[in-house]
């Protein structure tokens, strides 16, 4: 779903500020009221688990890939207006700094991520969670429902945006910026997120919710009033074990993805989603898997030695991921609509002229997530190499965001909230700092 510079006018591309700014402008307001020492940390650990969730590329029915978001999550816990800068701050970044999405393009993936997707999975969730105690049963299923619908949506409008511009914009009789028509757009990204992508934002949502449930209920139960609603109920935490629930829905959501996949592929497994699994060099894979496991075994068990006691788990599990992030570089094919300049010229036989002029507009630093450098960039590199440069790319953008987000919702934060979440506040007789 990022959308590439090139595939929009630039008159969508841009004009979709006119939506999105405002919102930033109304979310910045919006979410003072959910910052406090908790959340601070919270939102900034939030945005990041989004970043790094974002590139892990599933293989989709069609033959391309997709990947989850987060937003409802963060919709659910802190409210939409801290979905819409903890996801829009991610998507910023991934577009400024790993090219995953264009620079002119900024406001309308925004737009489609950050506003559209928080806003359609927090109201399906309230929705659907009725009246129902905040540490309820109902609150999970409800979050991971409202999160499938919210990122199918985006998804939708995604859609809808490629399959305008032939309509729109044209050139000699061909289509100026994205080539895919309606017709072919519309399905397209419907299947790949009903039967792939939003199982799995769905999974990722509900589950996190149950932990959060389990381990730290304060988080939902604190802001209550202003995420639930004033007449909602705290309730109590169930009794069913997290990981076992975790384990049968994950298994449930891939046997899904799974069939979608067969049934795409004729139920031949060589074209499994409907892609071509003879492009994959399997060596190369597996030696990549080998020296990831070498890393995770290494570096996950360091973190959980190294890290502070209030970072252990947390910071455990984002290294976990962030480790396993080359899995997402196996599955063949690329994002629709997400295509270089060269992959459209092989499905259509030319490149439109708009897409030609916009697609190099901007060049990131560490695009798709590469080192630019040798051994991890160029064309000897090896598929292990550029995983292990997948791998550093992800860990500096998780930090740098998680900083960024953090140092932004201190900004944000009332006067007496940040000297609270910085410690400064004192108990009643302890000496103030010096």
């Amino acid at each position: 779903m990022h959308i590439p510079d090139g595939y929009l006018s630039p008159v969508v591309s841009l004009g979709a500020a006119v939506v999105t700014v405002p919102v930033w402008g109304i979310a910045v307001q919006k979410v003072r009221n959910v910052l406090n020492q908790r959340t601070v940390p919270l939102l900034a650990i939030f945005s990041a688990f989004a970043f790094t969730i974002m590139m892990f590329n599933i293989p989709v029915p069609g033959g391309t890939t997709a990947h989850a978001v987060g937003g409802t999550l963060i919709a659910v816990v802190l409210g939409p207006w801290a979905a819409v800068l903890g996801i829009s701050m991610a998507l910023i970044l991934q577009a400024l700094f790993f090219g995953d999405g264009g620079i002119l393009a900024i406001f309308i993936n925004c737009l489609n991520m950050g506003v559209l997707l928080p806003f359609a999975g927090y109201f399906s969730y309230r929705l659907i969670a009725g009246r129902a105690p905040v540490l309820s049963v109902r609150r999970v299923w409800a979050a991971g429902i409202g999160a499938y619908i919210g990122i199918t949506l985006s998804g939708l409008a995604v859609g809808i945006e490629l399959g305008l511009q032939p309509l729109l914009f044209t050139e000699n009789g061909r289509p100026l910026y994205s080539p895919y028509g309606l017709e072919a757009a519309i399905p397209t990204m419907l299947v790949a997120h009903m039967l792939a992508a939003s199982i799995v934002e769905g999974l990722v949502t509900a589950l996190g919710v149950a932990y959060l449930q389990k381990n730290y209920p304060v988080y939902l139960t604190s802001l209550r009033k202003i995420v639930a609603g004033a007449d909602i109920s705290e309730g109590a935490t169930g009794k069913q074990p997290f990981l076992p629930v975790a384990i049968i829905g994950g298994v449930v959501g891939l046997a899904i993805i799974v069939f979608a996949g067969l049934i795409a592929g004729d139920w031949n497994l060589g074209r499994l989603f409907g892609a071509d699994w003879s492009q994959v060099n399997w060596s190369d894979v597996a030696l990549m898997l080998l020296i990831v496991g070498i890393i995770a075994v290494v570096l996950v068990p360091l973190a959980w030695f190294v890290l502070p006691r209030n970072m252990k788990k947390v910071g455990t599990y984002f290294t976990a991921i962030a480790v396993l992030a080359p899995l997402g570089l196996i599955a063949p094919g690329f994002a629709y609509g997400e295509g270089s300049a060269e992959d459209v010229n092989k499905a259509f036989g030319y490149v439109p002229q708009g897409l030609k002029d916009f697609s190099d507009f901007f060049k990131a630093p560490l695009a798709d997530y590469k080192l630019p450098f040798p051994p991890f960039n160029g064309a000897n590199s090896q598929l292990w190499q550029q995983g292990v440069g997948y791998e550093v790319a992800g860990i500096v953008g998780i930090l740098l965001l998680g900083g960024l987000m953090f140092g932004l919702a201190l900004l944000l934060k009332k006067r007496g909230a940040v000297e609270e979440t910085l410690g400064v506040i004192k108990k009643p007789g302890e000496a103030p700092n010096r």
